[in-house]
């Protein structure tokens, strides 16, 4: 099984939620409609699949850059919950790169320009060893 089946956003992973992300320069944004699947609390988004979607916008910032990374660290601030129903809008850029490392952040916003979460990743670059060590196959 290859990134078809990504969880975020694989097509093939029939429990996945299919999110296409489109690249603009090193950023990345995408779309994603919250839905009754989607829940913690009634009528609010479960905080991990927030986590997930922050998390995956993060790691395709490295990714269209031509660098494979792993999320080293992922600090996210919950503003406001998302509710059923709601579409927001994910965006992610870099703010640091270095040899070894590329610092992310990242925001989920409503369409109506409410701040809904944060976050800040730390994504390590895997040299080709480290791929080899690990299972990884650079992305294609």
């Amino acid at each position: 099984m290859g990134y078809d089946y990504c969880f975020v956003c694989g097509d093939k992973n029939p429990h996945g939620l299919h999110i296409k992300f489109q690249q603009d320069g090193d950023s990345v944004w995408a779309e994603f409609h919250c839905e009754e699947r989607h829940i913690g609390w009634p009528n609010v988004q479960h905080g991990g699949i927030t986590s997930s979607i922050l998390d995956e916008a993060s790691a395709y910032v490295p990714l269209n850059m031509g660098l494979v990374t792993v999320t080293a660290e992922l600090n996210i601030s919950f503003k406001s919950p998302i509710r059923v129903g709601e579409t927001v809008r994910v965006e992610a850029h870099p703010t640091k790169t270095t040899k070894r490392l590329l610092l992310v952040e990242a925001s989920l916003v409503s369409d109506k320009g409410e701040v809904k979460a944060t976050s800040k990743a730390k994504m390590l670059v895997l040299s080709k060893e480290k791929q080899e060590q690990m299972g990884i196959e650079a992305a294609q």
